[in-house]
């Protein structure tokens, strides 16, 4: 369990120079929701909507500001939007590349300093 606790510690304070997790990260509690919904969802194969992820992070942020993250982070290339096929007024949102290799990056360096 120390070894855990250490590896979070350093980690939050480390090495910032992977973009999208600094982007993620650097939102208090909802940008850190969001990014392992994404992931999660991306893992999983599973769409995620937009109102998803509202109602997922409403107790740390506004509909307003969880909707201008999103946004931020698909202008930034690490959130890309999708219409739903079968019902336009729905938008899914999934992890962009480099998201993906950043979270995998830190996902094996998180594996390695647990074990």
């Amino acid at each position: 369990m120390s070894k855990l606790a250490k590896f979070l510690i350093e980690d939050l304070q480390g090495d910032w120079s992977k973009p999208s997790l600094k982007f993620f990260r650097s939102n208090d509690a909802y940008g850190y929701v969001i990014w392992l919904t994404l992931m999660y969802s991306y893992s999983e194969k599973e769409n995620v909507s937009i109102e998803t992820i509202i109602k997922k992070v409403e107790n740390y942020a506004s509909r307003r500001t969880i909707i201008d993250f999103i946004n931020k982070g698909v202008e930034a290339n690490f959130i890309i939007k999708k219409n739903s096929t079968d019902d336009k007024r729905k938008i899914f949102v999934e992890p962009s590349d480099i998201t993906i290799k950043e979270y995998e990056e830190w996902s094996n360096e998180f594996i390695k300093s647990v074990v």
